[in-house]
């Protein structure tokens, strides 16, 4: 294939992929008009008032929260921010999840800190998970601390590993303390680490990847029998694919 003839190709997949990019943008736009709908309320200003008012139903925030996500309403985000950590958690799940949806660099270092002291292990669960979907490798040096502490809760290190999937290529240290938790007790995060390193793609952790291959223990909480060894086998298909030289 030519330089132009690849050219051709990239221009061709950049057009599909904007292409879907709205779809996708309209389509979530629809679905948060729809939850406003159902509440009862019009325009973004009225719902963010709404998720302010603690006079509301919380459930109702929280679906208030989700349609701002939807919209892209990006004036909330500091409101939303603040709802993170909110006394409900039905508004704590709508908050974050609406600021999964409008990525701002602003929300880094507040979920860093919540992902750190806040009170409530679901807090911290879900600003570990926005951390994930935010990419920011300002975040890696908070969850490596977290999913190398053996005194956090067993669902709050899995969600460190998971979200260091999100970031950038994983330093040397946290490289590390991501191979160093396959020696972990849980085989709960066993299996999650081993999903991050297959969307690493570090063809170095290779060895510890099949080392995993015979760690038949099935996973608890997951909805089908799954093994450690069924993530170790999921890693290297990712691998072998990563490593595939693109046209």
């Amino acid at each position: 294939m030519t330089r132009r003839e690849r050219q051709g190709v990239g221009m061709r997949r950049n057009g599909r992929n904007i292409k879907r990019e709205g779809i996708r943008r309209k389509e979530e736009r629809a679905r948060g008009v729809e939850l406003a709908k159902r509440l009862g309320i019009k325009g973004e200003k009225n719902l963010l008032k709404f998720c302010l008012d603690k006079q509301q139903k919380a459930s109702a925030r929280g679906v208030a929260c989700l349609a701002l996500g939807f919209l892209g309403y990006k004036p909330a985000i500091p409101a939303l921010l603040e709802l993170a950590n909110d006394v409900d958690l039905a508004v704590v799940n709508g908050a974050t999840r609406a600021l999964e949806m409008m990525p701002s660099p602003r929300a880094v270092r507040p979920m860093m800190s919540l992902a750190r002291e806040a009170t409530r292990t679901e807090v911290r669960n879900r600003a570990i998970d926005v951390l994930g979907m935010l990419g920011d490798n300002r975040a890696e040096e908070t969850l490596v601390s977290i999913l190398g502490n053996h005194a956090e809760a067993e669902s709050t290190r899995c969600c460190a590993a998971a979200a260091m999937a999100g970031l950038g290529p994983p330093s040397d240290s946290a490289m590390a303390c991501l191979l160093d938790a396959l020696r972990e007790p849980s085989a709960l995060l066993r299996w999650t680490v081993l999903n991050t390193l297959g969307i690493v793609g570090n063809q170095n952790t290779i060895p510890s990847i099949k080392a995993c291959l015979a760690d038949q223990e099935t996973v608890p909480h997951l909805p089908s029998k799954e093994t450690v060894a069924s993530a170790a086998e999921n890693a290297l298909r990712n691998l072998k694919v990563c490593a595939q030289p693109t046209s």
